[in-house]
């Protein structure tokens, strides 16, 4: 019997002591065993050099350069006559780089990419440098693009410009460019499939109408020429945003039934929706009519110079469907006691304080009288509040001093006792100062910091 034990003993160390199994595959040699299509798509999304080099990896790579997708990102001219000289196609992307006014044959090398096999059914096309006017050429690969970027060009005025057309097109982004208000209403009415417009620092434009039955986003920054925009006929539209609207911009929307989402207004926009009028300029801020609503904005951004309770409370009823209201700065001197405004502001409850209004989130907060009682005015009437968030200066947000606002605040009577209370300190003024492309206005919540 202890014999037996004793087998069975060292017959369970030899086998607590056997060679544990080696491990699976991993790095180059796991991902090789994906199927082609899977690692064609891998190449075609890395840049031009490391898509290359992965032919370096094992045989089994050495062919995927050249049959999958060129995504041409390169800015060595040589190089990349080279490569669409050597690859076959087809292409997914071409980001054109700026070759500089005195580069020998400079129109000659854009006629000879933009006629190579290679970038047949091009997907992606980026012009970015000094190409003044567009080089005709390009328009052979208009018919096919979903996604084009023209930086600090300019597109000839001329019939011919104004009959472009991008029947595919769902995103465009226009940088700085020249263009006349005929070429650009002619470049959107030949877009058939745009969902998303951003235009930056456009010049050579005053007035822009927008009809058009497919898109979704616009975005207007950094206007200098552009004076009005009217949005005539645009049964799709969810989003109107103008972050960096420094000079006066006279905004009209006529038909936008499904926008949602409107914002940064500042002090340089004039807007009218429908029969509501609202004007923001430095020295008046009011409303033409405030017996008519915009319901179905949901998501507001106000970056207003001196913002009072005051305006806010006439923005909320104006847009009395909203969920989520941001406010970039508001004034550090009004007199924003909502009580003694209880009787001329309040004799009508605010739809979206009791219904709708589930997050506000207000920049510069600095934590004196005006602005405490401005944040206790949302704490004490925001009924479906979820998140309050108040972003303070990186001196303002010690423990102590965080403490003490919450006090004043009187957090313990909120309404809503399910909400969220947040002192964050400021990191950057906004997302929008960084957008550059148009499908960077689609992400979830573009207003928030």
């Amino acid at each position: 019997m202890g014999i037996t034990t004793r087998a069975r003993g060292k017959r369970r160390k030899l086998q607590g002591h056997q060679t544990p199994p080696p491990p699976p595959p991993c790095g180059a040699a796991q991902i090789s065993l994906l199927p082609d299509d899977a690692l064609r798509e891998i190449v075609t999304r890395l840049p031009s050099n490391d898509a290359a080099r992965t032919q370096l990896l094992s045989s089994r790579w050495r062919h995927l350069w050249r049959s999958a997708p060129l995504n041409l990102d390169l800015r060595d001219a040589g190089d990349i006559s080279r490569v669409l000289a050597t690859h076959p196609g087809p292409a997914r992307r071409f980001a054109v780089p700026d070759l500089g006014s005195s580069f020998p044959n400079r129109r000659a090398t854009l006629d000879a990419w933009f006629a190579a096999p290679a970038l047949d059914n091009l997907q992606e096309l980026e012009l970015m440098g000094s190409y003044r006017p567009l080089p005709p050429s390009a328009a052979r690969l208009f018919p096919t693009l979903r996604v084009a970027v023209f930086s600090r060009c300019s597109f000839p005025d001329d019939p011919a410009a104004a009959a472009f057309c991008f029947p595919r097109l769902e995103q465009l982004t226009l940088e700085y460019v020249a263009v006349s208000e005929a070429t650009l209403h002619g470049v959107l009415a030949g877009c058939a499939a745009l969902d998303c417009l951003l235009l930056r620092g456009v010049r050579g434009c005053r007035r822009l109408s927008i009809s058009s039955p497919t898109i979704r986003v616009v975005g207007v920054c950094v206007t200098r020429a552009l004076k009005e925009l009217i949005v005539e006929d645009a049964p799709r539209l969810e989003r109107l945003l103008m972050p960096e609207v420094w000079q006066l911009l006279r905004v009209s929307v006529i038909s936008a039934p499904k926008l949602e989402a409107l914002g940064w207004l500042s002090n340089h926009c004039t807007l009218e929706i429908g029969t509501i009028a609202i004007k923001c300029s430095i020295r008046e801020f009011h409303f033409d009519s405030l017996t008519t609503v915009a319901r179905g904005v949901k998501v507001l951004a106000l970056d207003i110079d001196n913002l009072s309770l005051d305006m806010a409370i006439d923005f909320m009823r104006c847009f009395p469907s909203l969920e989520k209201l941001y406010i970039r700065k508001f004034s550090h001197k009004c007199n924003n006691v909502w009580r003694q405004k209880m009787r001329h502001k309040m004799l009508d409850p605010i739809e979206c304080l009791d219904l709708n209004l589930k997050k506000v989130e207000v920049s510069g907060y600095c934590g004196n009288k005006s602005h405490i009682d401005f944040a206790m005015f949302f704490v004490l009437n925001g009924r479906v509040l979820e998140l309050m968030r108040l972003e303070c200066g990186t001196r303002r947000n010690d423990r102590k001093w965080i403490e003490n606002q919450k006090m004043c605040l009187k957090l313990d009577n909120m309404v809503s006792k399910d909400a969220e209370f947040h002192f964050t300190r400021r990191t950057s003024w906004n997302y929008f100062t960084n957008v550059r492309r148009a499908h960077e206005l689609l992400i979830a919540d573009p207003f928030c910091t």
